[in-house]
Order: C-alpha cells, then structure tokens, then sequence
C-alpha cells in the first residue's frame, strides 16, 4: 500500500469525477487505502441524502475493495506531536482536528495524501503528498 486517499478525493472517486478517477485509477496498482476517518467523514456527508440506508449501502460496496486504517496508539502519538508543533508554531490547528489525525495516519504508515486539499496540510513536516 502506497497512498493514504483524503476524503475529498474519495468522495469525487466514488461519484465518478472523471478528472479525479482518471488521475487516482493509475494509483490502484500501488495500493490505497483510506482512515477511518475518511470513512466517517464520507458517512456524515451521506445523512443529509434523500436515501440514506441505500446511500451507505452503495457506499460501503463501493470502498470494499479499499484499505482501511484504524486510528492506532501510534497515529494518536504522531497526532499529539503535529499539533503540538503546530501550536508552537502558532499555526492553526484546533479547527482541523481530523484533518490532522488522516495526516498523521500518512506519516506513521509512510503513505503519500492524496489530496487537494494542500492548503489544510502544507505545514505539516514530514507528510508527502499528491495533490490532484
């Protein structure tokens, strides 16, 4: 497994954007995967839809084939140190507190975010990313 999909990313894959699923299908052959919290942000979007059991149903069918990364002990302790940083470095941080934890995932997995969402990541040291 090679990249850490952010939630934008799976969000327009799933939906079938074809810029997105043209630029993210060459990635499949290294591996994806996605955080938990990818899942559970993806999962909030879908309560506001007409079809809410067949909308996660589809869902749930659709990202099996994808790697799913638990929040660990160690993605926790890698978290805690970015935003501590952060803090520090009097970023922003607080307001992007899932953000941070997929982040943190990428790092302790050695994935590469693919996202396009560089803004909320550029100052995190250490993470690697596509933005597409």
């Amino acid at each position: 497994m090679k990249y850490l999909i952010d939630t934008d990313i799976l969000i327009e894959f799933l939906n079938g954007n074809p810029q997105i699923v043209s630029r993210v299908e060459p990635l499949t052959s290294d591996g994806l995967a996605i955080s938990v919290i990818s899942y559970l942000e993806a999962l909030q979007g879908m309560l506001r839809l007409d079809d809410i059991e067949g909308s996660i149903s589809d869902f749930s069918r659709a990202v099996g084939y994808i790697a799913f990364i638990e929040v660990t002990v160690p993605v926790a302790r890698a978290c805690a140190k970015i935003r501590y940083d952060l803090a520090r470095a009097k970023r922003r941080f607080r307001n992007r507190s899932l953000d941070l934890i997929i982040a943190a995932t990428a790092i302790e997995y050695n994935l590469t975010l693919v996202t396009r969402n560089r803004d909320d990541y550029h100052d995190i040291p250490g993470l690697v990313m596509v933005n597409i």
